[in-house]
C-alpha cells in the first residue's frame, strides 16, 4: 500500500511544503561540494601565500634544529622552546584554518541557501531504528551513495597515483637539495597536485549536486490526496471558517445597531426596508448610511429608534434606493441629494411641528433605476 502511495507522488512540491521542509532543517545539500570548495579554497590560499608561508615554515625549522649546548641541560628550556614553536606554527597556519572554515560555511548554504532551524538538533530516536537502517542502506539512495564512493575512489585515486607516479623521480632528488631550495619544490609540487586533484574532484561535484537536487524535490514531491489535504489545511476548516464568518456578521450587526441611537432618521418602508441615515452638522460631507436592514433585521432597527426617540420617516421609494445603492458608512450619491434634502427638511419640520408644510420625497425624487421596485 505504501508503494502505491509512493507511485501516485507525481506532483511537485507545494511551496507550504517546501517551507515546511526549511523549517524542519530540510534542505538539499552535497556534502561533495562542500569537499570540493574547500580544497579548493586551502589551494588558492597555498598559491597565493606559498612563498610566505615557506618562508615562515623554514624559518619555524631552522629555530628548531638550532640548540645551544647550555640549553640541551635545561628541561625547562625545552619546554618553554616547545610551546614557543607549538604558538608559532599555529600562527602560521591561522590563514588556512580561516578561509577552510569560511570555505566550509559558504559551500553548505551554495544549494539550498542559508536557513536557521533547531529542529535537527532534538533527538529523534526513529534514527535508531536498525530495520530502517537497513533500509536506507539498500535503497536507491544508498545504491548512488555506494556508485558515488566507487567513482570518487577511481576518479581521485587514479588521479594521485599518476601524479605520485610523474612525482617520484622529483620526490626522490629532494634529499640532496639545499634546505631552502627542497622546501620550495616541496611545495610547488603539492600545491600543483593539490590543484590537478581539486579540478578532479569537481567531476564528483558536478555529477552529485545536480543528484542531490533531483532527490530532494523528488522526496518532497506530493499525490493528489496530500495537496488537497493541504489546501484544505491552508483554506482553514469551512465550519471553522463559516463560525468565524457568522461571529464576524454578528459583531458588525451589534456595531451597526450601536449607531441607530445616533442617527438622524430612518427612512422606511411599510414593511420590508429600515435604513437610518447621520448628517453631521458642521457640514463636513453628505449624509451617510450608518444602518440598513430587511425583514426582521430592519424591524429592530425600528425597535431600537423608537426606544431612543429617533424619527422614522415612511418614503418607501427612498427607503429601497439607499437600500441598495449605500453600503454601510458611506456617504449618499449625488443622484440622491435631492431625495434626502427634503427628507432632512421634512424632519426639521416635524420636530417644530410644522411637518404639514415640507413633502415626503417620492417616486420622482428618486433617479430611474436606483429603485429597485416594491418587494414581492
Amino acid at each position: 500500500m505504501a508503494e502505491e502511495t509512493d507511485q501516485e507522488k507525481d506532483l511537485p512540491a507545494s511551496e507550504q511544503k517546501i517551507r515546511k521542509a526549511r523549517e524542519e532543517g530540510n534542505l538539499p545539500r552535497s556534502r561533495e561540494l562542500g569537499g570540493g570548495v574547500v580544497l579548493l579554497a586551502g589551494v588558492g590560499l597555498l598559491y597565493s601565500m606559498g612563498g610566505e608561508l615557506v618562508g615562515q615554515s623554514e624559518k619555524l625549522m631552522r629555530q628548531g634544529l638550532v640548540l645551544e649546548r647550555a640549553h640541551a641541560f635545561d628541561t625547562k628550556y625545552m619546554g618553554l622552546k616547545w610551546v614557543s614553536m607549538l604558538q608559532e606554527s599555529l600562527v602560521i597556519l591561522v590563514p588556512l584554518f580561516l578561509v577552510v572554515v569560511f570555505a566550509a560555511i559558504f559551500s553548505n548554504v551554495l544549494v539550498g541557501g542559508f536557513n536557521w532551524s533547531t529542529k535537527p538538533l532534538e533527538p529523534k530516536f526513529s534514527k535508531l531504528n536498525p530495520v530502517k537502517g537497513l533500509k536506507n542502506i539498500f535503497s536507491v539512495n544508498g545504491l548512488a551513495e555506494l556508485v558515488k564512493a566507487i567513482l570518487k575512489t577511481l576518479v581521485l585515486g587514479g588521479v594521485g597515483y599518476l601524479l605520485l607516479m610523474q612525482d617520484l623521480g622529483e620526490f626522490t632528488q629532494l634529499s640532496a637539495m639545499p634546505l631552502e631550495h627542497g622546501m620550495a619544490e616541496t611545495a610547488r609540487i603539492t600545491i600543483k597536485d593539490a590543484l590537478i586533484l581539486a579540478i578532479a574532484f569537481l567531476l564528483i561535484v558536478s555529477i552529485d549536486v545536480p543528484y542531490q537536487l533531483w532527490r530532494y524535490y523528488k522526496g518532497l514531491r506530493m499525490n493528489l490526496e496530500e495537496l488537497k489535504r493541504e489546501s484544505k489545511e491552508s483554506d482553514g476548516d469551512p465550519h471553522l471558517k463559516g463560525k468565524i464568518k457568522s461571529m464576524q456578521r454578528e459583531a458588525a450587526r451589534r456595531r451597526m445597531m450601536a449607531s441607530v441611537p445616533n442617527a438622524d432618521v430612518i427612512v422606511t418602508n411599510p414593511t420590508h426596508y429600515s435604513v437610518a441615515l447621520k448628517y453631521d452638522k458642521d457640514g463636513k460631507g453628505a449624509p451617510r448610511v450608518v444602518a440598513k436592514g430587511i425583514g426582521p433585521l430592519a424591524l429592530k432597527i425600528r425597535e431600537v429608534a423608537r426606544e431612543n426617540k429617533v424619527p422614522m420617516v415612511e418614503a418607501p421609494p427612498l427607503a429601497r434606493a439607499l437600500y441598495s445603492n449605500v453600503d454601510l458608512e458611506q456617504e449618499i450619491p449625488g443622484a440622491l441629494y435631492t431625495a434626502v434634502a427634503k427628507l432632512l427638511a421634512y424632519v426639521y419640520a416635524l420636530a417644530e411641528g410644522r411637518a404639514h408644510l415640507v413633502e415626503v420625497p417620492g417616486d420622482a425624487d428618486i433617479p430611474k433605476g436606483m429603485d429597485p421596485g416594491p418587494a414581492v
